[in-house]
């Protein structure tokens, strides 16, 4: 990659990783679609980066915590994942050779309907969710993942909703985070697409996302929780909106 789309790659990276850091999630989001609008790079090339920026993240905010993950919601969420990366990556392989636009559309309704997500603010459940809902949770995970490397929006809205303590919540969340990725790294490395390019894209990601992460902890923005969604909200529903019109 020469030095223009790097730097702007890196930008994407350190910005998706700051919003993250003070909202919850979207940087998987704001990479993928920022380097699709900006022609950066493909959008399967982009997902095999994004798949070990997601990991280096997450293990960042976990290791500490890990004591707070419920198991039974993350070996449940987890094997649905497992069970549709595979046919999120099928679908990203078919349409990256027959219809890259239509690719680009479904990139930029999956970071609109995200970005509407972001915003909401679900209401807890009475009790815990049954396994199997944690199950097809994990399952829309994973097909989001495979095709994007965009698999928080579906955990965020499921584990949000449970009646459980916020740190719970939130660990179990990016363990599951970080799960995902790992999962659709072993796949496209069994179909031998981590090659020497992502490999070497993701070694100047990680440290960007990291500094850019614990830059986020000592000096957030001056603004409120709800102030910085509705932040959130505007650049994704930029980024999506102009996929969406660039391929109309």
């Amino acid at each position: 990659m020469e030095t223009y789309p790097l730097l702007a790659f890196l930008g994407l990276v350190a910005l998706g990783s700051y919003i993250q850091a003070v909202s919850g999630f979207a940087i998987a989001l704001i990479i993928a679609g920022g380097a699709a609008a900006l022609g950066l790079a493909s959008v399967a090339f982009t997902a095999n980066v994004i798949s070990f920026v997601a990991l280096a993240n997450t293990a960042v905010a976990v290791h500490s915590r890990h004591s707070n993950i419920d198991l039974k919601i993350l070996v449940y969420a987890s094997i649905g994942v497992l069970i549709l990366s595979g046919a999120g990556l099928m679908l990203l392989n078919h349409l990256s050779s027959s219809s890259i636009d239509m690719l680009e559309i479904l990139l930029g309704i999956v970071i609109l309907s995200s970005g509407a997500m972001l915003m909401s603010r679900p209401h807890p459940l009475r009790q815990v969710s049954p396994n199997y809902a944690h199950l097809i949770a994990g399952g829309f995970a994973g097909l989001l993942s495979g095709m994007f490397g965009t698999g928080g929006p579906p955990l965020v809205i499921h584990l949000y909703r449970q009646p459980l303590a916020f740190p719970v919540i939130r660990t179990t969340l990016l363990a599951i985070l970080g799960i995902t990725p790992l999962i659709r790294i072993i796949l496209e490395a069994s179909n031998g697409n981590i090659t020497n390019e992502v490999l070497s894209l993701s070694l100047y990601s990680v440290p960007v996302s990291i500094l850019a992460t614990v830059f986020a902890r000592r000096f957030p923005l001056p603004l409120s929780d709800l102030a910085m969604r509705r932040l959130a909200f505007a650049l994704l529903c930029l980024l999506g909106l102009s996929l969406i019109v660039s391929k109309i």
